[in-house]
This record gives C-alpha cells, structure tokens and sequence, in this order.
C-alpha cells in the first residue's frame, strides 16, 4: 500500500531572518538614534519580534582617556587598533558594492576580491538555484554599507581579524555582524560571511574603536570554552537538540528555537494521517567548516566569535511511502520532480555569530546571530 502525503507550501526550511518582516519597519526610528554613533560606552539589548532590534543597535567601549603626549621617540604603552573607524567606512561600502554588482549579474567572479570564502560560495549556489527557480532571488541577503560599530584586532601580524555591525541593506531592516580578514599588507579586507543579528538576546559591550580588541583563535583559553568547543557546541545543540547539551552550557536563542520549531512541523505534516514517524523520518544534521573563525574580546574579558557551519536536512521516506509536494514548491523546482520514495535532501549553510563570557565570569555561550542560505536540493 502506498501512502500519499503532500507537505503544505512552506513545510521546507526558510531562512530565519526572513521571518516577521513587517515588524522590522520600527527599528529604522531607533536606528537614527544610534547613528552616526559616537564613541562611548552603550548597551546592546534586542527586543521581541521578528529579529527586531526595540534598543540601541550597537555596542561600544568606555571612552578611551586620551594619553598623555609620550616623549620624542617612544612608543605609546597601549596598542592601538589595526584599522580605524575611517578606514572601515571605505571597506563596508566597497563589499555592499560588490554584492549588489554580483547580485545583478548572477555572477559570483564579481564578488572578488571583496568577498570570499564560504560568503562567496553561497552566493555562488543561490545564484544556480535561481537559474533554475527565479523566486530563489529573494533568498539573496545583502548587508548595507552603513558602518554602525567596527570591532577590530590591535595584533600588527597577518592574518587580521575584524568583526563589524553593519546596516542592513532594507530600510527598516535588522544588522549583520560581518566578518572580515586580511590576509596580508597588500591585500584588502574581505568578507567571508554575515550573521543577522538575533532576537530577544542581550549583547555585550565591546571596546571603543580608537581602543581595538584582542584577536581569539579556535584554541584561545581563558573563556568558558575554546572557540572552537562553543561552535561545536552549537552544531551539536542544533542537530541533537537540548539533550546534547548536558551541562546547560548554550542559552537559548532564536535560530536554534526556530530551526528545531520548522523540523518538528514537517515531521508532522509528513506523518499526517499515520502513526509517528511511520511514513518518513527528518533529520538535520550539522558541522562546523574548520578554516573559517573570527574572534575578538569584549570589554567584560569575552569574546565574540563567528563561524560557519555546514547542514543537510534529510527526509527519509519509508518503503512503501510516497511524498508529493506541490507544484510551486522551489525546492522541487530545483530538484525537477516533486514526488519521492526513497529521500528529500536540502542543504545548508549558515554565519552564525556567539557571545563567549570569560571563564571567571562564567554563565552559556550565547548566540547572537545567524544567517541561513539554502545551498541545493536533491531527491528519488
């Protein structure tokens, strides 16, 4: 006997930061009050609604007292950052150039050298996917080319790290956390990928830009957990659930919530009408990519980290059962067939961005931003 199913439209995996649209329309009002910022030490709190931020969107250290004048051919004791403020308003506009240039043409060679890595192999299968699916398009996020807040690393050695909150590119929407790199004297910051900002999550307060921060590695101690363990950590909590996360070390945050919220819903709809799980499993499981991670102190002696991971959301379909989708699902498009008995794969990537306290101050890892791209689709 076979057994008919067909998901409602939507049952597919969407990206979080596209939820709630119509409430990001009051962030603009609190926006202009937060920018341009000035040096000084404010707050990061989100408020409710769809990655809607209700407060100020953006964090900065205490005002750096200015040093006393040092004698004639000494060095100042403190290290200063490896960029400036200025320096950043020239690279964000320029990789918001190259986006909406690339966008346009579909064509990812555009993206260099201004965005790299993982942020340009995204846009490079996004691209692909709307050859195929023209409403793939919409999935195309584009940070602004407003600087709100640059984190930047004081270290004078390459590579260069920096981490900054950018504008998003829709009036009224919400920032992304961007990561950037330098890989040498002679070559420009690029971006490897960006993180929306969260929901209903409280920021720390970084150090103010004339001040720079101290760049973390995958293996820096001295924080609750390695950079490294916490994005492990987060993967794991994402494709296991809580139970992953004995010690309680991960707090909660939206995009896990959400992610975990639309599995259990299309578990449903693909067992409609039978008993649980008996027409087919789903099972999204994700990894870290190794060679992307950006990290830098905060005041309070944390860090904020930001990485990449890597994901496959899989239906399993029993034997015997048949899942039929509709026709104006684009993941199907994509695929060219809607109707499967063995499998239903979608993979993903996604920046995700986290908050890491020190090991004094102790307390969880928390996530403050994410950003999911759908990557590809396949099926029998």
């Amino acid at each position: 006997m076979t057994t008919h199913h067909e998901p409602r439209r939507g049952a597919a995996m969407k990206d979080v930061a596209m939820k709630d649209r119509k409430a990001v329309k009051t962030a603009s009002a609190v926006r202009s009050a937060a920018s341009p910022l000035p040096v000084g030490r404010r707050g990061l709190l989100l408020g409710t609604g769809g990655l809607l931020a209700t407060t100020l969107l953006a964090a900065c250290g205490a005002e750096p007292e200015p040093p006393a004048a040092p004698p004639t051919g000494k060095e100042l004791a403190e290290p200063t950052p490896a960029q400036t403020t200025e320096q950043f308003e020239k690279i964000i506009p320029a990789v918001h150039a190259v986006v909406v240039e690339a966008d346009e043409a579909r064509d990812a060679a555009k993206l260099a050298p201004r965005v790299s890595g993982s942020a340009a192999e995204f846009r490079t299968a996004v691209y692909a996917l709307i050859a195929k699916a023209e409403e793939w398009a919409e999935d195309l996020k584009v940070p602004g080319e407003a600087l709100i807040v640059p984190l930047t690393s004081t270290s004078a050695e390459f590579p260069r790290t920096a981490i900054a909150l950018v504008e998003d590119s829709v009036d009224g929407g919400v920032p992304y956390f961007m990561a950037l790199q330098q890989a040498d004297a002679k070559s420009p910051y690029t971006a490897w990928g960006w993180a929306q900002q969260a929901v209903d999550v409280e920021m720390p307060t970084v150090p103010a830009a004339a001040v720079g921060s101290e760049q973390v590695t995958g293996d820096t101690e001295g924080l609750l957990m390695t950079p490294a363990a916490a994005l492990a950590l987060y993967a794991k909590v994402l494709t296991e659930g809580d139970a992953a996360d004995a010690d309680d070390q991960l707090a909660p945050n939206p995009f896990q919530t959400g992610t975990h919220e639309r599995i259990q819903t299309e578990r449903k709809e693909l067992n409609q009408g039978v008993e649980w799980d008996e027409a087919a499993t789903i099972r999204e499981t994700y990894t870290v990519r190794e060679d992307e991670l950006v990290g830098l102190r905060t005041d309070d002696g944390g860090a904020i980290v930001m990485g990449t991971l890597m994901s496959s959301r899989r239906v399993s379909i029993k034997d015997g059962a048949t899942m039929r989708y509709a026709e104006d699902n684009k993941y199907t498009k994509v695929i060219g067939k809607r109707e499967f008995t063995k499998e239903y794969v979608r993979d993903y990537g996604t920046h995700v961005a986290l908050y890491i306290p020190s090991a004094d101050a102790g307390g969880q890892v928390q996530p403050i931003g994410a950003t999911q791209t759908a990557l590809a689709a396949t099926g029998e």
